[in-house]
């Protein structure tokens, strides 16, 4: 059985002990049945106005949400107790010095580019004016990416013009160069998608921004082999991005050394995810 085969009947073991009939796919009845609490009206509203087909279903399947291996599930059974909560321990488990104003879901950043930016799963707005991007994956890094494919369209690198280079990321912009030519291959970090949300944030907000990365991470070859293209892509942009990856089970185990978390919220974290 391969990694990802053993993470999705984990979250089928965890759904039939929690009493819920996922379908053959992996697809509960609803997405509330997957979900820890009930999404927060804030964060209900950021998905509805999203572009991702989270909480609705479509002509051709159901609500991504609703899939037991959803990473946007993931990511709001995380942060969304954050939401209205007291968030000095979800600062300090990502070595953030100020609180936030705000934790939203689904943060749009138009890079002044032709198409739809893409969506960024978690923003914390901090009361310093700081903006912090987080991007969310699950299981999503264990198919790899074929190595054929160009990893940007044409559009992120018009004639005579560095994109990123134009926003104060020139070693961002190098970086982008190498894997459009083929330099530089990643086949499980989706670098590429978090250097588009990088060009996004710097349009809007100069330097005045982090990136995160935050994954579900897994034993085996594929795990080793993602968290080299992590270490990688941290050493070359780190300074100019402020980028750190954490993986979800190393943010669960920093929680449960923190004052004051809720049980019940610690425990189904560990139970579903740890």
């Amino acid at each position: 059985m391969n990694v990802k085969s053993k993470i999705l009947n984990k979250q089928l073991e965890w759904a039939t002990a929690a009493g819920l009939s996922p379908d053959q796919r992996g697809y509960l009845n609803s997405y509330e049945s997957n979900l820890f609490q009930t999404l927060s009206p804030q964060s209900k509203l950021a998905f509805d106005q999203g572009s991702g087909s989270e909480l609705r279903d479509r002509p051709n399947g159901p609500a991504k949400m609703r899939a037991l291996h959803s990473s946007s599930a993931l990511a709001v059974n995380f942060f969304d107790a954050w939401v209205d909560a007291d968030t000095k321990p979800l600062m300090e488990i990502f070595d953030l010095e100020a609180e936030p104003v705000n934790v939203r879901f689904e943060g749009q950043y138009p890079t002044g580019l032709p198409g739809n930016p893409p969506n960024l799963d978690v923003i914390f707005e901090l009361q310093n004016g700081l903006v912090v991007g987080i991007e969310s994956k699950f299981t999503e890094w264990l198919s790899p990416k074929p190595a054929s494919k160009p990893p940007f369209k044409e559009k992120y690198f018009p004639a005579g013009i560095g994109v990123w280079e134009n926003v104060g990321l020139p070693e961002t912009q190098r970086l982008a160069e190498e894997f459009q030519s083929k330099e530089l291959i990643f086949r499980h970090l989706d670098a590429p998608q978090l250097m588009k949300h990088a060009l996004g944030i710097a349009t809007h907000c100069g330097s005045k921004f982090r990136l995160l990365y935050v994954y579900f991470d897994a034993l085996g070859q594929e795990g080793d082999a993602h968290r080299n293209e992590i270490e990688i892509f941290t050493a070359r942009l780190k300074s100019e991005l402020g980028f750190r990856a954490f993986s979800y089970q190393e943010l669960i185990g920093k929680l449960q050394g923190s004052f004051g978390i809720p049980n019940e919220y610690l425990g189904y974290l560990r139970a579903r995810y740890g």
